[in-house]
């Protein structure tokens, strides 16, 4: 196997065997490898000093060297190392040498995770749940001032600051998590940020990059969450439990703090610099349109996110390597089992085709889903693998995650459209490749919590999730949804989820703890998980339209076991419906049994069924 290397320097980790302006290695990128891996070469980034004209020397002959290039300040240097497949876990020792002296740095090749027990993807048999590590729950006081971070930068008070949930919480709580029923945990990104605190006349300053999107080193876990063995010690004890990890991945862009920012590998290794960039337009649809001319592509594509995070040149080879490898580290480091991928629509589909085929290659079962943050049903088919666009790409992204149907859902639950509006929306599955591959969600960090939108009532609430629970897709819940809790705009969609932090007088993790309407919704939440779980049918059945009108709709989920029949009526009476049996293929004497929601059973008769459905309320049947 041929590793690629990236260096970079740090105190200790090099000596000067003649002068002192020799060569000087202070960082390695990535650290570590596996002699069984299908990168072959890995290319290491070494950060440093000095390093113009250096050369790379293996002391091992299971270790091989090729392809050296150093950037024109001789701060950065890449190199290939091959390890043998004959190589056994260790450490490796590797030399820089120049005209004026040499230095030596530590390779280590690790022994690989259990594929079986690691490394598992995400079905449509799972239920994901979104938690930001910082504001779930505090498991170590330890790490809430790590060194270097002023104390402004960690205060509760300050909906922007650092609040000091971490790792550790999360591991406190799999308990919790474990009765609720979800089975896979979106972590967003736990790479180390900046510890300083943004000063500034805007509203959003002061503020700190607690939720970990800014990143300044892409191999490090935030000290404010913890370290790699805590990270690690998360993952193993969640898949005991049957819990999967997924690690928010963000490949677009860094943090205006990062190291690269004053002194970047190579001079095209961001699009533009600090001085001179395009900014994002945010015009989405010239990435589907194949009639887009190319400045409006390049100024969607290129441009900085914002002036804070500087966008990444995937078209640079060594960049879209250095980024495949780096996601490729992570999953064999940590043994997780998916990758939400940050912004995905704003890199180049080539890259997203080749970040997916080198992931799947690796480990089979892995998946991605990319936050393809759209309305347009159009726009997101156009970015999920499995069918070609018009330009000749199959991006072979898993999963994408479908706004179109969340904010038809927010519309309806909320009275702003008709329920119908959901069977509306839900025809355009025809645009999918295979619609069940789609990740539903009730909500995320980056919108507002459902109980803070105008016209939300908890009832609403209980049928957005339960619908959202029981539509074809994978199902993805946002910390504290469980409960109803409220959340307007970025910040305060992301609040502490109460119980979690010491001195807190109100402990939601707990029944006795709640109150009489955050027990009622989390009840209904566990409960419609249990329903998905035990009935294969709504994790992996066809839907079926069976009845829809302003205040109802009513659909079959059915595959070769089963067939359900769910009912979601918003009106405030209770409501009688009529469903054609034909249209499922049942025969009279049939009985519709209920599953959830209602005691009342329904025959089938003449070739339908009647079906009184309670007001405001969504129930469930099997057909027997």
């Amino acid at each position: 196997m041929i590793v690629s290397l990236f260096f970079f320097a740090t105190a200790g980790l090099s000596w000067a065997m003649t002068t002192a302006d020799g060569p000087v290695v202070t960082k390695v990128e990535p650290p570590s490898w596996w002699a069984h891996h299908s990168i072959n070469p890995v290319r290491l980034l070494v950060r440093g000093t000095n390093l113009t004209g250096a050369r790379v020397k293996s002391l091992n002959p299971l270790i091989a060297i090729s392809d050296v290039r150093v950037n024109s300040r001789g701060t950065y240097l890449f190199v290939n190392l091959k390890v043998a497949r004959t190589a056994m876990p260790g450490n490796f020792t590797l030399q820089v040498e120049t005209a004026k002296g040499g230095t030596t740095f530590s390779f280590q090749v690790e022994a690989a995770l259990n594929s079986a027990a690691n490394f598992q993807g995400i079905t449509t048999d799972d239920v994901i749940y979104l938690i930001m590590p910082d504001r779930f729950a505090d498991g170590d006081s330890g790490n809430n001032a790590p060194a270097a971070s002023p104390p402004a930068a960690n205060d509760r008070r300050n909906p922007r600051a650092y609040h000091g949930g971490d790792l550790r919480g999360i591991i406190d709580h799999l308990g919790y998590l474990k009765e609720l029923g979800v089975t896979a945990l979106w972590l967003t990104p736990w790479y180390d940020n900046w510890n300083g605190v943004n000063k500034c006349d805007r509203p959003w300053c002061p503020n700190t990059y607690y939720h970990g999107y800014h990143a300044i080193d892409y191999y490090a876990v935030e000290d404010h969450f913890g370290d790699l063995a805590t990270l690690r010690e998360l993952v193993q004890k969640a898949h005991k439990l049957g819990i999967k990890i997924i690690q928010d991945q963000v490949a677009n862009h860094v943090g205006s703090r990062h190291p690269w920012i004053t002194d970047p590998p190579l001079d095209d290794w961001f699009h533009g610099t600090p001085q001179a960039h395009l900014l994002e337009k945010f015009q989405n649809s010239v990435l589907l349109s194949p009639h887009a001319n190319t400045d409006e592509v390049r100024n969607t594509l290129d441009g900085w996110f914002s002036e804070d995070l500087p966008d990444m040149n995937q078209d640079e080879p060594e960049v879209a390597l250095y980024e495949i490898q780096n996601s490729l580290w992570w999953i064999g480091t940590t043994g997780i089992d998916g990758v939400r991928q940050d912004t995905i629509q704003y890199m180049p589909r080539t890259f997203i085709r080749d970040l997916s085929n080198a992931q799947h290659r690796q480990y089979p079962r892995m998946w991605m889903v990319g936050e393809v943050f759209e309305r347009d049903a159009a726009h997101t088919s156009f970015f999920i693998g499995g069918h070609t666009g018009w330009d000749g790409i199959d991006t072979r992204l898993d999963s994408d995650f479908d706004f179109p149907l969340w904010d038809r859902s927010l519309a309806v639950f909320t009275n702003k459209q008709p329920v119908r509006a959901l069977r509306d929306a839900l025809k355009y599955d025809a645009l999918y490749p295979d619609p069940s591959r789609v990740t539903t969600f009730v909500n995320n960090h980056d919108t507002r919590r459902f109980m803070s939108l105008d016209g939300a009532t908890l009832a609403g609430d209980m049928l957005h999730t339960a619908f959202t629970l029981a539509v074809r897709g994978i199902p993805q819940l946002y910390y504290g949804e469980e409960i109803a809790m409220e959340g307007g705009e970025d910040p305060d969609n992301r609040r502490d989820f109460p119980g979690g932090f010491a001195r807190d007088t109100h402990d939601a993790f707990q029944a006795a703890g709640r109150s009489k309407n955050e027990q009622r919704m989390w009840e209904w939440t566990r409960d419609w998980i249990r329903l998905r779980r035990e009935h294969s049918a709504i994790r992996h059945g066809r839907l079926l339209d069976l009845f829809y009108d302003d205040d109802t709709y009513a659909f079959a989920r059915r595959d070769q076991n089963e067939t359900v029949i769910i009912i979601v009526n918003r009106a405030p009476t209770e409501k009688r419906i009529t469903i054609s049996a034909t249209a499922i293929g049942v025969r009279d004497g049939v009985q519709l049994e209920p599953l959830y929601g209602t005691k009342s059973s329904a025959h089938v008769a003449k070739g339908e069924a009647a079906v009184l459905v309670p007001a405001r309320t969504a129930v469930a049947y099997k057909v027997e």
